[in-house]
């Protein structure tokens, strides 16, 4: 969970981490850039919508209007399916009102106890109750997480690889990985690569790009560019200075001043 001085995640109460990978509040100023991470969130803004944002595959920007805060939680890969009962290869790429995920009058009954909260921290907790009050004895699918397990194994798996190692046919892996994440297997493999980089390169000390490629399960550190501008538009050494001046207590060699240029080893 990356903290940066607009965004900050908070671990969610024990009997949601089934459910939640984190919540969060924020106070955005200016354009952002969203990488995609196969989570799906369900987020309140003090413009007063509640907003479910499906999976992506690609990054994107938001700018929100001056002042305008935020709180969410974000579902742990695979997790919204089998809540809300959605296959969310129906969602993808696209932010929708709430009430198309929840019901209208649920919808409504959320945004309003959250609104009516004093402050953002409260916001966000009365969003985590609403949830584990909902939801907190519900279990996800639990093929989500093998598929997740077995591409931390083998991040360069090819599919009839996957399927075998799952006990299940290739087309049926492709439609169960459509349903819980929205994608192909294929897509999500590399979107858990890109985090898998992004993850090692906030807590390598000594990092070059060619090294922090090979341990995040690409081939090379050519690979790793490729799919780098294919889901964010940017190479590796941009996506990180972008991501990382925002770390004022980030240790070494992201603290200000001191150049991506020493990811490629120079």
């Amino acid at each position: 969970m990356l903290r940066t001085g607009w965004y900050v995640p908070v671990e969610p109460p024990a009997d949601c981490l089934h459910l939640l990978l984190c919540s969060w509040s924020a106070e955005p100023t200016g354009q952002h850039l969203l990488v995609p991470d196969a989570c799906c969130d369900l987020l309140w803004l003090s413009s007063g919508r509640l907003v479910f944002c499906g999976p992506e595959t690609t990054a994107w920007s938001f700018e929100l209007p001056p002042g305008t805060t935020a709180v969410g939680v974000r579902f742990r890969p695979g997790v919204p399916s089998a809540l809300f009962g959605i296959d969310l290869s129906q969602h993808r790429e696209v932010r929708v009102d709430a009430a198309e995920i929840l019901g209208a009058e649920l919808a409504q009954d959320w945004n309003a106890r959250i609104g009516a909260a004093a402050d953002l921290d409260r916001r966000r907790d009365v969003l985590v109750d609403l949830i584990r009050d909902r939801h907190a004895h519900e279990m996800a699918d639990p093929f989500a997480d093998a598929l997740l397990v077995r591409l931390a194994v083998t991040p360069r798996a090819h599919v009839n690889e996957l399927a075998a190692a799952l006990s299940t046919h290739p087309r049926t892996l492709h439609r169960r990985c459509l349903r819980l994440f929205g994608y192909a297997p294929s897509t999500l493999a590399r979107l858990v690569r890109l985090q898998r980089f992004l993850a090692l390169a906030s807590t390598e000390r000594q990092p070059t790009l060619a090294g922090l490629a090979v341990d995040a399960g690409y081939v090379d550190q050519a690979h790793l560019s490729r799919e780098c501008r294919r889901i964010t538009g940017r190479s590796p050494a941009a996506l990180l200075s972008g991501y990382f001046s925002t770390f004022p207590d980030m240790s070494d060699p992201y603290k200000s001043g001191r150049r991506v240029d020493a990811l490629m080893g120079a």
